[in-house]
């Protein structure tokens, strides 16, 4: 375990199935870049995501940018995990997870809060309407 306490996966659930979920992620994420990966995923049976989308968190620094995966999944019948991990196989150095460490949170909540202010009763909803 990394001394400053890194998490290299860290996720936020919505209260939405994930059918419901899905076009709100793609239209959320969107500009984020392309889907990497789309599963046909059956509640309670599997695990995979159900959508990733590949993006890179970039820094003013040069080379301490780090690619990040943003994925949805089922977390429950009703409910969605929504979570950024780092791209690839192997721990990014040091700089990209201190640039990880910063970004990543605030990519989450951006993504998840979007999710979320498009659920019916929110305070988003409200101010729109």
């Amino acid at each position: 375990m990394d001394a400053h306490g890194s998490c290299s996966y860290l996720s936020r659930v919505v209260d939405l199935p994930v059918a419901v979920a899905e076009p709100v992620f793609d239209d959320v994420t969107r500009s984020l870049g392309e889907p990497a990966a789309t599963h046909a995923t059956a509640i309670a049976t599997s695990l995979l995501p159900a959508h990733t989308v590949r993006t890179r968190l970039g820094s003013v620094l040069p080379g301490a940018g780090v690619s990040v995966e943003v994925e949805l999944a089922p977390s429950s019948r009703s409910r969605t995990e929504v979570a950024v991990r780092y791209a690839g196989n192997r721990q990014p150095r040091a700089l990209a997870r201190y640039v990880y460490d910063k970004r990543a949170p605030e990519l989450l909540d951006d993504v998840a809060g979007a999710i979320n202010a498009r659920l019916p009763g929110s305070q988003a909803g409200r101010r729109a309407a």
